[in-house]
């Protein structure tokens, strides 16, 4: 029989967390403390059971920057089959730089994501255990932001490091708003606090202050969020940003954006794999430049033997007798030179690899692949291109909308089909997204000088319209040059590797000039 209250503070060990679960304490509730520190709770603890006589404090390991480690503080925290009435996701950090364990940009994935997934996971506990609150620690910077900058959350802390702070805790209120509205038929509440300028170790200014005695104290900044954990006022009111006295904001426009509030929730559960979201296949039969969905004639593992032999071995070395830029510009062959310093430059883009790759080759001679290919092409088929191409976190590789037709490069008349390999798993956050129509529904907006291929000027309407390119490792498709496709800004948090070949019929005739290599086709 339970015979008082459960809470749960993540980083309740120091600060403001440590006044909030000595202050849930006093009350009669069985704090469990979350945090990375082991030593640092059990000093905590003893401190909170000395002041408050209640000896139900416990320590739960949590480190809010890896998704792995808040799933197993709810698996430890699910053992002891309790209810769970207050949770208070309290801990933040400042001025870390870096990256999260899963990729994630190091503030606001632990500020935020982390958080995000704590709640989502012990969701079904409060619900249970109704009537239950939450309570969002943010910041009155969350007022700061004027929209969600998404390409910095899945690269390393940039120098304006508060620019990340902000977010994060702008993203929390986000949250704390939509969950609010999700959850208004049920007897959960969500709520965020400000808790005011607090003397503490946050960052240098708080340490200053502390010997200065200036700002809040841990215990007067723990007031709003005690008061939205416990105060009957609080009860059934949610949806709320109040400041360190438990005094409403007036939020912008910007923080009661239904849809960016929406946007931002579907993107956490698919980057916290909490539910899948986005579309887990293609339908080839629906489209007329998709020639079709396929898979490798390998298993699973040796997939993955091969592509961590692409990322250790290949990509970091440049390819054997990749032909001097300079010379080439001395030769005329302009193409063959841009290319060459991309691929020294960017380290994203690397072509014909085949060539002094044995793994890039094994992939290239794989029978499942090569049975599709004579299908659509006949017997006699030859590879005239290879390209790696890896998608590091927040990049995005081929910005603008167009078709890889080459009209330069291959003659008129030409039989050739394009491949698209996944290496590692490809999601319409990573991947490539492509328009099934025509192309005389859109103007050309620029030729590119060297291969002739086309960019479109899509408008917006149809560019929403945009189908995303979804692969497990070892699944290819197959497309014409009549496709209309663009790659997308890699927001998964991990590098997205793929293989595209580029295949015709042996008696394709290209013209030489935009390799960086001096190479002719191959037979298949």
């Amino acid at each position: 029989m339970i015979d008082r209250p459960v809470s749960l503070v993540t980083g309740g060990n120091s600060g403001v967390g440590l006044m909030t679960a000595l202050g849930l304490a006093r009350k009669g509730y069985h704090v469990f403390i979350a945090c990375r520190s082991a030593t640092k709770a059990a000093n905590a603890i003893a401190y909170i059971r000395q002041r408050s006589n209640n000896q139900n404090v416990e320590f739960l390991p949590l480190d809010l920057a890896s998704l792995a480690s808040v799933r197993r503080c709810v698996q430890e925290f699910e053992k002891r089959d309790l209810p769970l009435h207050v949770l208070i996701n309290n801990a933040g950090i400042f001025h870390h730089r870096g990256t999260t364990q899963e990729g994630f940009e190091r503030i606001w994935g632990t500020n935020y994501l982390g958080h995000f997934l704590l709640t989502q996971l012990l969701l079904n506990k409060l619900q249970q255990s109704a009537p239950s609150r939450i309570v969002m620690v943010a910041s009155d910077l969350a007022l700061r932001p004027q929209g969600i900058p998404w390409h910095l959350l899945t690269q390393k802390t940039p120098l304006n490091f508060l620019e990340l702070y902000a977010v994060s805790k702008f993203c929390l209120l986000l949250f704390t708003l939509e969950l609010a509205r999700t959850l208004k038929p049920t007897e959960v509440t969500v709520n965020a606090v400000h808790p005011g300028f607090v003397r503490s170790n946050i960052t240098l200014g708080h340490q200053l202050s502390r010997l200065l005695r200036l700002g809040l104290s841990p215990e007067e900044g723990a007031y709003s969020s005690l008061f939205c954990a416990t105060s009957p006022e609080m009860l059934g009111i949610s949806g709320q940003f109040l400041d360190s006295k438990a005094q409403p904001f007036v939020l912008p426009d910007v923080a009661q954006d239904r849809q960016l509030a929406q946007s931002l929730m579907q993107k956490s559960l698919i980057w916290t794999q909490f539910d899948r979201a986005l579309p887990t296949t293609i339908n080839p039969q629906k489209y007329q430049h998709i020639l079709g969905v396929h898979h490798l004639d390998l298993t699973a593992a040796e997939i993955a033997s091969i592509t961590q032999e692409i990322f250790t071995k290949v990509l970091p070395k440049s390819p054997k007798n990749l032909t001097n830029p300079l010379k080439l510009l001395f030769r005329g062959r302009v193409g063959s030179a841009v290319l060459a310093l991309i691929q020294q430059w960017k380290r994203e883009f690397y072509m014909e690899r085949h060539l002094d790759s044995d793994a890039v080759w094994r992939l290239c001679q794989d029978q499942k692949l090569l049975e599709v290919l004579r299908n659509n092409l006949g017997e006699d088929i030859v590879l005239w291109r290879s390209e790696l191409w890896a998608n590091y976190p927040g990049q995005k590789l081929i910005p603008l909308w167009h078709q890889d037709s080459y009209p330069q490069l291959i003659a008129p008349n030409s039989k050739t089909v394009h491949v698209y390999i996944a290496l590692t798993e490809v999601t319409a956050l990573n991947g490539f997204e492509f328009l099934d129509i025509n192309s005389d529904r859109v103007k050309i907006q620029a030729t590119d000088p060297f291969s002739g291929s086309p960019f479109f000027d899509v408008p917006p309407e149809l560019a929403a319209q945009a189908i995303p390119v979804v692969l497990k490792p070892g699944q290819f498709i197959l497309f014409s040059d009549q496709l209309i496709h663009r790659s997308v800004r890699n927001l998964s948090g991990k590098v997205r590797l793929s293989l595209t070949l580029r295949i015709a019929r042996a008696d394709v005739e290209i013209t030489p000039g935009y390799s960086p290599k001096s190479s002719k086709p191959i037979a298949l």
